[in-house]
């Protein structure tokens, strides 16, 4: 029986993933000659999906070389990919979606990544017992503007705080998740989101007050952004790279104990670790097995950033979404049921 700490699960509640054999050939041939550069966040359990995919053959299945660069501040894709350094970023919505209100041409075509993946913690000797108790405490975040920045303003906006209180909040910039995270344990900070870590569940000197995902259920997270020119251009390519993750989503949802083998290779947990991160990505609804992103969802994402000043205004869904391609995959491959 898989034993999680209460404050997991605690949080867990709190919201109340030839012929026919030489045109076969030909068709491997030239697939596997297809490669994208993919900018992820610092490497963490949320990434499982992308070794799964690597490990267990998804990615060369459908004929494509992936490279995986982990970049710990989440306001650095979005210039890259601008830039044309990254075929598709995984690591912001908002930051990308203020991007486009400055004139980037860029989309959002979905993502297994969408769920907030954050957990939220507080220092243990805080007196912080909900987010209505962050006016003059420090708050840990990446910087001005980034994710875990929009994600706890959002939390406090959703609980009817005004913006003057949000404004009293001292914010302290911590690069990366283990930087904010060890801010807490230390009292650097009073309070964060960041990653769930159970090494950091269990410390004394920290309380994990809920799973994020539950409480804000339509932000999206780390979805597949990529410029426009891209879905035009390369638009096989992502098919297959959609399929690729997709199918490696289901097959972690299908094969728990597969899944921890993938992960002790690429994480330095234990056994009893692994499984709490399984359950909380799990059944936290960090993992999208059918890679949607919806225009509900990108309003809300948007009405986000307005609140925060991060973009001037809410643009139509077909300016900053394009959901065709993964449409097309779920036609071929079906509808996920956990």
């Amino acid at each position: 029986m898989r034993l999680m700490p209460r404050s997991l699960k605690a949080a867990l509640l709190a919201g109340a993933f030839t012929a026919t054999l030489g045109t076969a050939a030909l068709s491997t041939a030239a697939l596997a000659a297809d490669t994208l550069k993919i900018g992820m966040p610092a490497k963490m359990f949320l990434n499982l999906v992308e070794f799964v995919a690597q490990d267990k053959g998804f990615y060369e299945k459908n004929g494509l070389s992936v490279e995986l660069v982990h970049i710990a501040d989440s306001s650095i894709p979005v210039r890259s990919l601008i830039a044309g350094e990254l075929d598709l970023s995984q690591t912001g919505m908002s930051e990308t979606l203020a991007a486009i209100d400055k004139g980037a041409d860029l989309k959002t075509i979905g993502g297994v990544h969408t769920g907030l993946h954050y957990a939220f913690y507080v220092n243990a000797g805080s007196g912080i017992k909900d987010v209505t108790d962050l006016p003059g405490k420090k708050v840990g975040i990446s910087s001005p503007g980034s994710l875990p920045h929009v994600v706890i303003t959002a939390l406090m906006r959703q609980a009817g705080m005004t913006e003057e209180q949000i404004k009293s909040v001292q914010w302290v910039s911590l690069k990366g998740s283990s930087a904010r995270i060890n801010g807490v344990l230390s009292g650097t900070v009073d309070a964060t989101v960041s990653n769930f870590d159970p090494k950091a569940a269990h410390d004394k000197n920290a309380k994990v007050l809920f799973v994020v995902s539950k409480k804000l259920p339509t932000y999206v997270m780390t979805p597949w952004d990529v410029r426009s020119e891209t879905i035009a251009t390369k638009r096989d390519v992502l098919k297959r790279f959609v399929k690729a993750e997709l199918e490696a989503t289901r097959w972690i949802f299908d094969n728990e104990k597969g899944a921890l083998d993938v992960a002790k290779k690429h994480f330095d947990y234990n056994d009893e670790q692994l499984a709490e991160f399984y359950e909380f990505y799990r059944v936290g609804g960090i993992w999208n097995p059918n890679g949607t992103v919806t225009a509900d969802q990108a309003k809300y994402m948007q009405d986000l950033n307005v609140q925060g000043s991060l973009q001037k205004a809410v643009h139509p869904a077909d300016k900053v979404l394009d959901t065709t391609v993964v449409q097309d995959v779920l036609t071929e491959i079906g509808t996920y049921k956990p």
